[in-house]
């Protein structure tokens, strides 16, 4: 592992810690920790911290991947089209969220095709 991947790491446990202790504040300021709770309350709200964790990370990745396509080849007539980013709701299994995905038009085949990270390729003749 180098330096950087070393320093991420930390960075991340270190938020990861800091947002347990922000979720136990918040909870005990809004009244939803009150006396010994069942184990299985402490667990439930652990998990629904996890998911809402893994909802953003998905939706920034997904981000990510609609920002680095380029120009892609419509899988009919092969003419190049320039993908736009396209808001979408969808059911992860951590839940609803929206997430930006690169949505491409061919004007000549009037149809919709969702172009793959990487380059367009060679035009067809």
């Amino acid at each position: 592992m180098d330096a950087t991947a070393s320093e991420l790491r930390k960075e991340l446990g270190e938020l990861l810690r800091r947002a347990a202790e922000v979720s136990v504040e918040l909870d005990r300021a809004e009244g939803a920790a009150v006396g010994v709770p069942h184990y299985s309350a402490i667990e439930a709200r652990a998990h629904e911290l996890g998911r809402e964790l893994s909802r953003r990370i998905q939706a920034r990745r997904m981000g990510d991947l609609a920002a680095a396509t380029s120009a892609a080849a419509c899988p009919t007539c092969g003419d190049r089209c320039e993908p736009r980013r396209r808001r979408r709701r969808l059911a992860s299994i951590d839940g609803p969220l929206e997430i930006d995905e690169p949505a491409a038009h061919c004007p000549r085949c009037r149809r919709g095709f969702f172009p793959p990270p990487g380059g367009a390729g060679p035009r067809r003749p």
